[in-house]
């Protein structure tokens, strides 16, 4: 006996079979929605800023630490409020970048970095002497006394000459020439005095850095002063050598000039030269020249220069 299908059956079977295919396919084109959905998350098209938006203060570019802030080294940028944190500098009204922070930087900012007040080398902790030096400058102590100092006049953020007073050891070989042994006695005694360094700056007196209004002008005993490396030198050496006197210039004097010779106790005073002035006088009047020995012999007279 034959099993005999009727059309009825047949369309019955196609169709659950097409119903089969299209779920299938449905399912599938989900799951390919979902996968790139999932791929193409991580990608951002522009953040739209919020409406709760401040502008807060941050490098332009990269600063170092120990920089002094300048016009450039700052701008404004666009932060989300409810992201803000502790210490930033937020703008108010139209305010330049420039007027919001200054000072020296106590660490290195990246380009882009927020920057915040406490990165500021603060004069009350004591920094700031170190605060005030320029790029290439120390910091160098020296002692000197009320008179030293003129009379204790002198502050910080003054600009003075150090002058050094010390004794000077000449020694001259007996071998030598008269007239050079002479010249030499003529010129210095013991003492000498010469401005070893001009226009510098004095940072502080003692342990005091800055003047505030109602105090009083102070009697240093140890005065730091902003010099470069080699006059830092200097002064140390000029410490060990003798003593120190600080000359204090008026404002806006910066001229630098020695071209004088070297003062010394001899050259101070005329003295010297009067007297050798009139050594010379007496000897051309009674003929007597202590660099000659005359020789007599009978009516003859020999003169003969003494080496």
């Amino acid at each position: 006996m034959h099993n005999i299908t009727s059309p009825e059956m047949g369309s019955k079977k196609m169709n659950k079979n097409i119903l089969i295919v299209l779920g299938g396919a449905i399912l599938a084109a989900v799951l390919v929605a979902v996968l790139v959905q999932v791929t193409l998350g991580g990608k951002k098209g522009p953040v739209a800023v919020s409406e709760n938006s401040v502008e807060i203060l941050v490098a332009a570019k990269d600063l170092r630490k120990g920089h002094e802030l300048e016009d450039e080294d700052m701008r404004w940028k666009s932060w989300d409020e409810d992201a803000l944190f502790r210490g930033a500098i937020i703008r108010e009204d139209d305010m330049e970048a420039k007027d919001a922070l200054s000072g020296r930087l106590d660490r290195s900012f990246g380009s882009g970095e927020a920057l915040v007040k406490r990165a500021i080398l603060k004069d009350s902790k004591g920094n700031y002497v170190v605060a005030r030096l320029k790029e290439g400058e120390r910091a160098i102590s020296i002692k000197v006394s009320a008179e030293d100092m003129v009379a204790g006049f002198i502050a910080p953020g003054n600009f003075v000459d150090v002058i050094l007073t010390y004794t000077h050891r000449k020694s001259v070989s007996k071998d030598e020439l008269p007239q050079i042994r002479d010249m030499v006695a003529m010129s210095i005694n013991k003492l000498a005095v010469e401005t070893v360094l001009e226009n510098v700056r004095v940072l502080a007196i003692d342990q005091k850095a800055q003047m505030k209004k109602d105090d009083k002008i102070k009697t240093g005993k140890t005065v730091t002063l902003a010099v470069s490396i080699r006059s830092a030198e200097i002064l140390a050496l000029a410490s060990e050598m003798g003593s120190l006197t600080l000359a204090m210039r008026g404002i806006g004097d910066d001229l630098v000039n020695k071209d004088e010779a070297t003062l010394t106790d001899a050259r101070l005073t005329t003295i010297d030269d009067e007297i050798r002035a009139e050594t010379i006088r007496l000897k051309k009047e009674t003929g007597v020249n202590l660099n000659t020995v005359k020789v007599y012999n009978g009516a003859q007279v020999q003169t003969f220069p003494v080496h």
